[in-house]
């Protein structure tokens, strides 16, 4: 059985994926810190602190859960499931939003293997995002040179494989090469260089479980997979939304053939979600807290940090499925499932 959980991790992304196999995948950081801060961590936190207050919109007639102020530390929330080695780190694209902390992880963790692209971004430490360390981008630059000799970088492209990502259920779908050279060029789109995650886990009957896990993928990246994955990334179960489930001024046509049962969006300040673009059932951090998705051969369950939440989504017009049970083994509230099988 394996287990996804989705962190609220403010206007950033984090994964974590307990494979069957015992291994360990994280997707992205941020947020991240341990137990000593330096005073750039510490001037980056008030700056977001400052900055969430300032973004914690709500639009008219939807309730206010307060995620936003009670986010997830990745560290604490590793430790909490008691991981002590993470297998592979999955960097899907150089921004800083899933770079924050990163100098912190490594420092708490064994992170056997890095995947990461060969990008070419650079930032100016005089003009650097003052939300965030500047020591986690001169971390990240140093392991991108191959500076960092305590774990094995990887640059891994869509149709590579080898055993240990065929026993976790995993194929990437993007970049190509030529994705990463288009990007890298002046006026190129970093997004267009992330990678793209499809999770396969066994589904009863012979299937499998579609889940993808898609960075920051641009129109380019879409535009490659419906060429040559189409079958693969049709009728999804669930989709971790491009660029947090953000309106980035993108095109949509890529959910025609996705058409995902499930779309999770992360803490993006509600006033810049594209709602209206995902179909069918949505979830997001700023309501939800930390999403966990138990899968196993004949459901995927969904459960969720906020118990309010949790009671008022089952309950919401003609659902009225009584209140949400705690599961203690996840420490969140059981929302609905998915049935491999459907049944009458």
């Amino acid at each position: 059985m394996a287990t996804i959980h989705f962190l609220n991790v403010l206007e950033g992304d984090c994964n974590i994926i307990q494979h069957n196999s015992g291994r360990v995948s994280v997707i992205d950081v941020s947020n991240a810190y341990n137990a000593t801060d330096t005073a750039a961590e510490t001037a980056a936190k008030n700056i977001k602190n400052t900055v969430v207050k300032k973004n914690n919109f709500v639009p008219d007639g939807k309730i206010n859960y307060k995620q936003k102020e009670d986010p997830d530390n990745p560290i604490d929330y590793l430790n909490k499931l008691k991981i002590k080695d993470i297998f592979r780190f999955i960097i899907t694209h150089p921004d800083m939003d899933h770079l924050d902390g990163i100098s912190d992880l490594y420092s708490e963790f064994t992170v056997t293997n890095t995947w990461d692209t060969d990008n070419n971004k650079e930032l100016d430490l005089k003009t650097f995002p003052n939300k965030y360390n500047p020591d986690d981008w001169k971390f990240y630059t140093d392991l991108r040179d191959g500076k960092n000799k305590n774990t094995k970088r990887l640059t891994y492209y869509a149709g590579d494989s080898n055993l240990y990502y065929n026993e976790d259920n995993i194929k990437i779908l993007c970049p190509t090469p030529d994705l990463v050279k288009q990007a890298n060029k002046e006026g190129g789109d970093i997004h267009d260089l992330s990678y793209v995650i499809l999770f396969t886990a066994p589904k009863k009957g012979g299937g499998e479980w579609k889940i993808i896990f898609a960075g920051d993928s641009h129109d380019n990246t879409w535009d490659y997979i419906l060429k040559n994955h189409k079958a693969e990334v049709t009728n999804i179960d669930v989709l971790f939304a491009p660029h947090h489930g953000r309106d980035s001024n993108r095109s949509y046509e890529f959910l025609k053939t996705l058409t995902p049962s499930v779309t999770l969006f992360g803490n993006a300040s509600s006033d810049h979600l594209a709602y209206t673009s995902y179909k069918k059932t949505r979830l997001t951090n700023n309501q939800a807290g930390y999403i966990v998705i138990d899968i196993d051969e004949e459901r995927l369950l969904f459960l969720v940090k906020n118990k309010e939440f949790a009671d008022n989504y089952r309950n919401k017009e003609k659902r009225k499925w009584g209140e949400a049970s705690h599961y203690k083994q996840f420490d969140a509230y059981g929302l609905f499932q998915i049935n491999a099988v459907k049944t009458t």
